[in-house]
C-alpha cells in the first residue's frame, strides 16, 4: 500500500485587522489591542519559520489576554512544528473549550495525537472534523487512513470514496481508496482508482508498483510488467521495482526474464533476502538446482527466520539427492509456520 499522506493542513491566519505601525509604546496599548499587536507578530514569525519567537509572542498575547483562542491555536500549531506534541495537544485543549465550533482546531489536535501515536483519539477528533466540516477532504482521508492501518479496510473505503466526492482532485484519495479495494478483493476497481489517481498526479510512482499489484491479482501479467517497467524508467535504482517486475515474469512463466530482474534487484541491494529467495525459486524452474541452493542459503543468512527459503531450499537439496539436508529445510519450515514442510517430509521418506 502507499505511503500516506499526512497533511498538516491547520496554517496561521491573523486577524482581519492588520498591525499597523507602532505609533506609541506598546505598554501604553490596552490588553485587547495589545494581546491583538503580539499575536499578529507571532503569525509573521511562524511564516518565516522562526518557531521558539512565534511562541514568545504568542505568550505575550495570552497574558494580556487569557481567553484569546486564536493565540491557543496559532501556539499549537507552532507547538507542533517543534514536535512539541503534548504542549501542542494542551493548548488545542484550551482553542476547542473556547471556541468548540472551529474545526481547525479540532483536526489539529487530531495530527498531535497521531503524532503521540494515539490513533483512537486522533480517529475522534478526525471525526469531530467531519461533522463540523463535512466539504474538509483532509479529515476524511486521514481517518481513512487511520482505518486502514488497524485493518478496517470497509471503513476506511468508505471514508477515501468521500474524500474523493468532496475534492475530486485528491490523487492520494484516490490512491488509497484503490488500496482499500485491493485489501477487500476487488482488483479491477483498485485498477480504475490507481489510473484515476495517476492522471491526477502522473508523478505518484508508487501508484505504479500498487496498480501492478492489482493487475497481478487479476492475471493481467503483460499489463503488471508495462506498469513496473515505467516504473523503472522514473526510478532505475529502486529494487523494489525489479522485484515486483520479476514477480509478474515468474508468473508468467518468463523465469530467466525474473532471474534477470532479480539480479538487478540484487545489484542494487546485495542483502535483499526476499530478492535471494525469489531467484532462487526461479532457478529452481529452470532446474538450476545448484544456483537454486546457493541463493536459499544466502537469504537464510540475512533471515534465520525466513520460512519459505528454508521450504525452497529443502526442493534444491532434494534435486541435488542431498536427502538428509532436504528434510532439514523442510521440518524447518515446518517450525517456522509453513505446514507444507511437515507433507514435504513426509512424502520424501524423511522420518
Amino acid at each position: 500500500m502507499k505511503q500516506y499522506l499526512f497533511l498538516f493542513g491547520c496554517t496561521l491566519t491573523a486577524f482581519a485587522a492588520q498591525a499597523q505601525t507602532d505609533t506609541v509604546r506598546a505598554s501604553t496599548l490596552p490588553p485587547a489591542q495589545l494581546a491583538e499587536k503580539y499575536y499578529n507578530s507571532g503569525v509573521a514569525k511562524f511564516n518565516e519559520k522562526s518557531y521558539n519567537a512565534a511562541i514568545q509572542d504568542f505568550d505575550r498575547a495570552l497574558a494580556a489576554k487569557p481567553d484569546f483562542a486564536k493565540a491557543y491555536y496559532n501556539r499549537a500549531a507552532t507547538r507542533y512544528e517543534l514536535k512539541q506534541y503534548a504542549p501542542a495537544v494542551q493548548d488545542y485543549n484550551e482553542a476547542i473549550r473556547l471556541d468548540p465550533s472551529t474545526f481547525t482546531a479540532w483536526y489539529g489536535r487530531a495530527q498531535a495525537k497521531q503524532a503521540q501515536n494515539l490513533p483512537a483519539e486522533a480517529e475522534q477528533d478526525y471525526s469531530k472534523v467531519t461533522e463540523l466540516k463535512p466539504d474538509y477532504a483532509a479529515a476524511w482521508y486521514d481517518r481513512g487512513a487511520l482505518r486502514f492501518e488497524k485493518g478496517d479496510y470497509q471503513a476506511a473505503l468508505q471514508d477515501f470514496t468521500q474524500a474523493t466526492k468532496v475534492d475530486p482532485k485528491y490523487a492520494y484519495a484516490w490512491h488509497d481508496r484503490a488500496s482499500a479495494e485491493r485489501q477487500l478483493g476487488q482488483p479491477e476497481a483498485a485498477v480504475r482508482d490507481y489510473t484515476e489517481a495517476l492522471r491526477l498526479n502522473p508523478d505518484l510512482h508508487v501508484a505504479l508498483l500498487n496498480r501492478a499489484a492489482a493487475k497481478r491479482r487479476q492475471k493481467d501479467y503483460k499489463g503488471a510488467q508495462e506498469d513496473y517497467s515505467d516504473y523503472l524508467r522514473r526510478r532505475q535504482d529502486d529494487p523494489v521495482g525489479y522485484l515486483g517486475r520479476a514477480g509478474a515474469r515468474y508468473e508468467a512463466g518468463e523465469y530467466q526474464a525474473a532471474v534477470d530482474d532479480l539480479t538487478q534487484a540484487l545489484k542494487l541491494k546485495p542483502d535483499y533476502a526476499l530478492a535471494l529467495n525469489n531467484r532462487a525459486a526461479a532457478y529452481q524452474q529452470l532446474k538450476n538446482y545448484k544456483a537454486a541452493e546457493a541463493d536459499a542459503t544466502a537469504a537464510i543468512g540475512q533471515n534465520p527466520q525466513y520460512a519459505e527459503a528454508y521450504l525452497n531450499r529443502g526442493h534444491a537439496r532434494e534435486m541435488l539427492r542431498n536427502v538428509p539436508g532436504a528434510c532439514a529445510d523442510w521440518r524447518k519450515a515446518a517450525e517456522l509456520g509453513i505446514t507444507a514442510g511437515t507433507a514435504y517430509a513426509a512424502n520424501s521418506g524423511c522420518e
